[in-house]
């Protein structure tokens, strides 16, 4: 803390008064060490601050933040919303949020926050109907704290929410795809089962995922009685259980595979389901502002975790890995490990993965191998040292031999650069 007060104080030398705000003060009365420190300044103009502080604006959000660094401390500056730092926290929507710390050491917390902390609550910080009719998403903002931080949402909160609901739902529909999925892509990286759960207990669900709606009145799977619905909750509460929060944070494919893996089962079956399947992930979280590789990665889960269930040949990984990237099969992999947990049949093909997993390994270890002993290079030779070696011209007939080279490499064929020049030879001998 003592760092962090000498921050603002170094600010304040400035003549800029200053605070601690937000996830920073939240983090720090839950008892976790902020990366980056969020800080309310009064100076309306960023680019002004800049030039006195150093730093660069960023001007791409709803308000413009400047971000640098004091005294070794990573930060980020917004202005003060309003006349006074009560005025700025009045304008939070979250209590936990609404809280701030002066470069005295003195907290502001006219909403309660700190004792909502310590009692494991999540309140809106008006408590009226007015503050989520300014903007209906903060019921989504609200579902997603009270997921993460494994908290009760408090009952004014609650029945603000349902009383929204009940006479104006139709003002979610209003809210831009793209708003939904931010918040949507926030609450399932940290406790993704029970962050849909909460939406489906407010009935959130038929606005953003309709297709998801729809599962709770299709039966499949080998657990009696369960519908699709309660498969895919099975199968995000498995990956919560089996990863931390920051693997599944470093990995958005894999939790939405999970989220979209059983979507176009309605209506299809086989080829037809994939195909419309693939048509629905790309429609969704392209409006979602999903990148476009997340979204090849979640389409190669759901398309190719099934083939883990049958023995796959280290030949077969080492095609897999050098169009996919290791990651990726890794990720459909362990994929496939909690599919299979969930539905209820991973006893019967365990012996199956940890063989293919055992394969896997084998071929990640010869690629690592490679940089182990070319200090980082991903092959053992380029295209230019192969043309120089045979007298070769540049052509489609080089980068056929690199990738065949790259294959002989994965198999366990070649492991050192002689070998691979030997390999070389030999194809074209």
């Amino acid at each position: 803390m003592r760092n962090y007060l000498d921050v603002l104080q170094k600010i304040e030398e400035t003549g800029y008064k200053a605070w601690l705000v937000g996830d920073t003060v939240r983090m720090l009365e839950m008892g976790i060490q902020p990366e980056t420190i969020t800080l309310a300044v009064d100076c309306a103009d960023m680019y002004q601050l800049s030039r006195v502080l150093g730093g660069t604006v960023d001007s791409r959000g709803a308000y413009p933040a400047l971000r640098g660094e004091i005294l070794g401390v990573p930060f980020r500056a917004f202005g003060l919303r309003g006349d006074t730092i009560e005025d700025d926290l009045a304008f939070r929507d979250i209590s936990i949020e609404a809280i701030a710390i002066r470069s005295d050491g003195g907290t502001v917390d006219p909403f309660g926050g700190r004792f909502d902390i310590r009692n494991r609550v999540i309140r809106l910080t008006g408590d009226n109907v007015d503050l989520i009719d300014a903007d209906p998403l903060r019921i989504l903002r609200m579902l997603r704290f009270a997921a993460e931080f494994e908290m009760d949402i408090f009952w004014k909160s609650e029945a603000d929410v349902r009383k929204f609901l009940d006479v104006y739902a139709d003002r979610m529909h209003e809210i831009p795809a793209e708003r939904w999925g931010r918040e949507i892509m926030k609450g399932l990286r940290r406790r993704p089962c029970r962050f849909i759960e909460l939406c489906d207990d407010y009935d959130l669900i038929p606005y953003f995922l309709p297709e998801l709606e729809e599962f709770k009145h299709i039966q499949g799977g080998r657990v009696e009685g369960r519908n699709i619905y309660a498969h895919v909750l099975e199968v995000l509460r498995v990956v919560e259980q089996r990863f931390d929060t920051s693997k599944i944070m470093q990995n958005d494919a894999f939790v939405l595979a999970g989220l979209f893996g059983l979507i176009g089962t309605k209506t299809l079956d086989g080829s037809d389901r994939t195909k419309l399947a693939g048509h629905l992930v790309n429609e969704y979280l392209t409006r979602w502002n999903v990148p476009s590789q997340i979204i090849d990665e979640v389409l190669a889960i759901i398309n190719g975790y099934k083939k883990f269930y049958k023995p796959f040949t280290e030949e077969e990984f080492c095609s897999d890995v050098l169009e996919f990237t290791s990651e990726a099969v890794e990720i459909a992999m362990e994929f496939a490990y909690c599919v299979a947990d969930a539905a209820g049949y991973l006893d019967s093909v365990r012996d199956t993965l940890e063989n293919n997993r055992w394969n896997l390994e084998q071929v990640l270890r010869r690629f690592e191998n490679v940089k182990n002993q070319t200090d980082g290079a991903i092959r053992y030779m380029t295209g230019r040292e192969v043309m120089n070696l045979l007298h070769m011209k540049p052509g489609r007939r080089v980068g056929e031999l690199l990738e065949g080279l790259d294959m002989a490499v994965g198999t366990g064929k070649v492991n050192s650069r002689a070998m691979a020049e030997d390999w070389l030879r030999a194809q074209v001998g």
